[in-house]
């Protein structure tokens, strides 16, 4: 059996960077790290389905035993995820366990968030600002970027540091 994969979790909110983040991340790791986003399992819903409808709740933890079914058989892995409170944290926690994991706060400061997400123009506007509060509550953290002022290749400097040794 192979050796198992690391995981690095990417928790924030919408627009706060963690899909480019993510990006640069896999440049900068001399390993081959897949990227796997909420966002993935979203988008397998049919369209109008509503993030508080009886399908939902569930996806997530398919998510975290997907990244365990990954990691398991070797594949290092980031995932680009909102948790919405501490149960999605705590499912990913468990279903990793034995599983060497990072889990990384990625902040920004909301006027800032604010103008990513208008600029984005695929999210609905709000979106950031609903999370912000929430987002970070009740999840620990091996350790924290702020995507405010710092650029994403900073960013995953300093996490390939971390994760790295």
């Amino acid at each position: 059996m192979p050796e198992a994969g690391v995981v690095v979790v990417l928790n924030g909110t919408s627009s706060s960077g963690k899909t480019t983040l993510a990006k640069e991340l896999q440049k900068q790791f001399d390993d081959v790290y897949l990227h796997c986003t909420s966002d993935m399992f979203w988008d397998m819903t049919p369209y109008g389905i509503p993030a508080n409808s009886v399908n939902f709740p569930n996806l997530k933890k398919a998510m975290a035993q997907s990244i365990h079914a990954l990691a398991s058989t070797g594949h290092n892995v980031i995932v680009d995820t909102v948790y919405l409170g501490g149960k999605s944290h705590q499912q990913m926690q468990e279903t990793l366990r034995g599983i060497t994991l990072f889990t990384v706060k990625v902040e920004c400061d909301l006027a800032e968030l604010k103008r990513r997400e208008q600029a984005r123009g695929d999210r609905r506007p709000g979106l950031a600002e609903s999370q912000f509060h929430t987002v970070h509550n009740g999840i620990a953290y091996d350790f924290c970027v702020n995507t405010t002022n710092v650029s994403a290749q900073t960013c995953a400097e300093y996490i390939v540091m971390q994760v790295s040794g």
